[in-house]
């Protein structure tokens, strides 16, 4: 069976599992799976399905965070006559200047975006991110995340099936499927990025 829709994946998920008993419980393993593949202590996922630009005005020190936001790959302040990069300080590291002055630095400050001054103009931000795939559901059968590199949304539910059925065996076991599948795909999409010579790490993306 093709792992190309939600529907095939909620089968294939009790298939793999053998746990019929549980198949009422699935959706909410496939939502525990989406949340890991962008939020844990090994490797994030980040391909450039993933990736998008989008612009908006400056209208104080904050500016709120895309609804989809996973991680920053760069912001750049535009004017009419120059583009610039905005370097990223972390929250603890950031000066914030009383005079209004143009942006040269910001950070990340719950789902906000923190500048290191009041802004003196109104100025255009462009944001390049990495933004989370819609989620899968009965009404949204498929994304490019389940297109491209099912294994990990198969994968990482089965380890939060096993982990729920206090499974520590089998949930260990997938983990570590779930995980590696996380790395394959990042590496396979480098090499399409980049080509097989050596280069920089994804992971050292901006974060919070």
């Amino acid at each position: 069976m093709a792992l190309d829709t939600y529907n095939n994946l909620v089968k294939e998920i009790v298939d793999f599992s053998h746990r019929e008993d549980l198949a009422g419980k699935i959706a909410s393993f496939i939502n525990l799976s989406e949340t890991t593949m962008y939020a844990n202590d090994v490797e994030l996922l980040a391909v450039r399905s993933m990736e998008t630009i989008t612009t908006a005005l400056t209208t104080g020190e904050f500016l709120a965070l895309p609804a989809d936001y996973e991680s920053f790959r760069g912001i750049r302040l535009i004017t009419p006559n120059n583009v610039g990069k905005l370097n990223y300080q972390a929250p603890q590291q950031m000066f914030n200047d009383a005079v209004p002055d143009r942006p040269s630095f910001f950070t990340i400050v719950g789902n906000q975006i923190q500048f290191n001054c009041v802004p003196d103009a109104e100025y255009t931000v462009q944001f390049q991110y990495f933004k989370k795939a819609t989620p899968l559901s009965p009404t949204n059968q498929t994304n490019d995340i389940l297109t491209n590199y099912p294994n990990i949304y198969l994968f990482g539910s089965l380890a939060a099936l096993f982990g729920y059925a206090q499974d520590t065996q089998q949930e260990a076991l997938y983990i570590n499927k779930f995980i590696g599948a996380i790395r394959g795909a990042n590496k396979s999409d480098k090499r399409g990025r980049y080509g097989p010579a050596p280069a920089m790490s994804l992971t050292s993306r901006l974060t919070p």
